[in-house]
């Protein structure tokens, strides 16, 4: 297999091949400082090797060709690679068209907004999160360096330009995957931007020249195939590949959707085709032999035949290709006995249309479905009540917001990986420090609906609390009997204040100027002093 250092992007000249540095390779690992030695220590066979099958693959991979072996090689050892792969679903593809024509219904489109909105949410300078070090102490240079990094990412991304960070969570919701090409500039030395990759083209794999994990592009076709390590890729997946769990968060309210919007159109089906008034006609016609009475019937079937349909995608009705039903509706039947016409009117027995007690329950089981709170949903009562007080919040908020967190936690890493990368080009000896990027997170912004008296009254609280943790809480000299607190002022405002690394800085910055502007001031001699000098 062509390796990937020969290989040259489409706008390339093709004067120079491209060249991974060796710090990169080094960089793609499995998670840890993994080798091949992992791969050969390893006894027990993995569950997604058991499944692609143990007898049919060299596991240990002496065949370079074997993608599958590699993969299954590389579940073997990786206890961190729990990410599905779409690559290994034949039917994913079609599933995905499914799944984002799906999207598109008004419903489900409000569901999404509401989780997108919950989960990504712009400040005023259009950052959806902060980086943060957690944990680890960091010189001021490598502090400044991560936020100089962070926010240089985020403007590769384009997040910071319009909502593409709200898109790009909403199509991952829907897709459930994502995956991004990491480009460096020509020295490996820094982060200068990123590519949209389809999911569907990538498959992990092993190198076998230096023991570091890959993905393969297009694999197996020889004009298209690309070889990248894996500090080339930014990949998440919602669903995982060692425990049953949907491909993607749509596909969870499919079911009760369906159900609710079969609910829906029998009520509308039931209540248009039967809105016609209708007559029925006997005319008796005397005796007729057989052969007519059956050339009778025949005509008036194609007379009063009507085909209804109703498209569910526009909601559009039409009989015998015609839009809507005809206001009234006659019914003329001969009658071979009969001697006196007969003329009554056809009734339309069904179920009472003013009842939608079954269509509120469908709808209330796809709003369970969702994981959103019911509340969110009551928009004739503006949307349900917030209180701030902890006491006040309803268990399904809590739970609600578990599950934005756990979202979060995987859509995080679309900026933790270029970031931790960028961080180990400027800082080698992070390469080294298994904890280093366990310790880098982003702290998300949250929900900002409620007016500006809301955060100043959440600022209040935190005052309040870290004042009584700093008062509590006293270390006393057995000597001197002095009283020092046990916990420091910095902590604790970093702890509990959430201060943003930009407003940390302003304060700074503030504090600086107004220092400054006390050292230009000219000193002010204090008149009593000098009175009380002249006595």
């Amino acid at each position: 297999m062509a390796g990937f250092v020969q290989r040259n992007g489409p706008l390339s000249t093709g004067k120079k091949p491209f060249m991974l540095s060796d710090t990169l390779k080094k960089l793609s690992s499995f998670g840890m400082y993994y080798d091949d030695l992992v791969l050969r220590q390893s006894q027990a066979i993995g569950p997604v090797e058991d499944a692609i099958g143990y007898g049919q693959m060299n596991p240990l991979g002496l065949d370079n060709d074997d993608m599958y072996g590699a993969f299954a090689a590389l579940s073997m050892a990786d206890t961190t690679m729990r990410k599905n792969i779409p690559f290994f679903d034949q039917n994913y593809k079609g599933k995905r068209d499914e799944l984002r024509a799906f999207s598109q219904h008004d419903e489900i489109e409000d569901i999404l907004d509401i989780l997108c909105d919950e989960s990504i949410v712009f400040d005023n300078k259009n950052f959806i999160a902060n980086p943060e070090i957690i944990g680890m102490e960091v010189s001021d240079e490598v502090q400044k360096y991560l936020n100089k990094a962070y926010r240089d990412i985020y403007q590769y991304f384009g997040f910071n330009m319009d909502q593409s960070a709200w898109y790009f969570f909403r199509k991952w919701l829907i897709d459930g995957y994502l995956s991004f090409e990491i480009i460096y500039n020509p020295e490996m030395t820094e982060v200068i931007g990123f590519k949209e990759i389809d999911p569907i083209t990538l498959v992990p794999g092993y190198n076998h020249e230096d023991g570091k994990k890959v993905w393969i592009q297009f694999k197996d076709d020889p004009l298209k195939e690309r070889k990248l390590y894996d500090s080339q890729i930014v990949y998440i997946s919602y669903s995982s590949i060692t425990t049953a769990s949907r491909v993607s968060y749509l596909e969870r309210l499919i079911r009760s959707f369906n159900l609710m919007r079969i609910m829906e159109h029998t009520r509308v089906i039931w209540a248009v085709t039967n809105s016609s008034y209708r007559m029925k006609f006997i005319i008796p016609v005397g005796g007729k032999s057989k052969t007519r009475a059956k050339q009778s019937l025949s005509q008036l079937m194609s007379n009063y035949k009507e085909v209804v349909d109703f498209d569910w995608d526009s909601a559009s009705l039409t009989t015998n290709g015609k839009p809507m039903l005809q206001f009234n509706k006659e019914y003329w039947l001969p009658s071979k006995d009969g001697e006196q016409p007969e003329i009554e009117t056809l009734g339309g027995d069904g179920p009472e249309l003013s009842d939608t007690e079954s269509l509120k329950y469908f709808s209330d089981k796809l709003k369970a479905v969702s994981k959103i709170p019911y509340s969110r949903f009551m928009y004739e009562d503006g949307g349900g009540d917030f209180a701030m007080e902890a006491d006040g919040m309803i268990r399904d908020e809590i739970k609600f917001a578990k599950f934005i967190n756990r979202l979060r936690s995987s859509f995080q890493e679309i900026l933790i990986k270029p970031l931790w990368l960028q961080m180990c080009l400027k800082f080698p000896e992070f390469k080294e420090d298994a904890g280093f990027r366990t310790q880098i997170a982003l702290r998300f912004n949250e929900e900002n609906m409620f007016a500006e008296l809301k955060q100043m009254e959440i600022m209040g609280k935190r005052l309040d609390f870290i004042s009584t943790m700093k008062d509590s809480l006293v270390k006393t000299d057995p000597m001197t009997m002095e009283e020092t607190p046990y916990f420091d002022m910095d902590f604790l405002v970093d702890r509990y204040l959430k201060l943003s690394p930009d407003d940390k800085a302003a304060n700074e910055a503030y504090k600086a100027r107004n220092a400054a502007k006390k050292a230009e001031e000219p000193e002010v001699e204090d008149p009593m002093a000098m009175g009380m000098g002249g006595m």
